[in-house]
């Protein structure tokens, strides 16, 4: 079981691109143009991933300036 999980709403992504630059090994923009979460699965419009190690996600999340990106530590938000 994973310890930490990282979802992002896609439908309030602005395609900044900040993600992909703070965290290019979770992030990338999708065939949409929209930024997107690496092997990721989808529940509507909110992408989840579940991870061992947080590596750069919580930066990734701070850097978006519309807050879609959230992390989570088993069920406590990280960032």
């Amino acid at each position: 079981m994973a310890n930490y999980r990282v979802e992002m709403d896609r439908a309030m992504c602005i395609s900044c691109g900040n993600c992909i630059e703070a965290c290019n090994d979770l992030w990338k923009f999708g065939d949409d143009g929209i930024s997107s979460l690496i092997d990721s699965k989808m529940e509507g419009d909110i992408q989840i991933k579940e991870l061992d190690d947080l590596g750069c996600s919580v930066d990734a999340a701070g850097k978006c300036p519309v807050i879609c990106i959230h992390v989570y530590e088993v069920d406590i938000e990280l960032a």
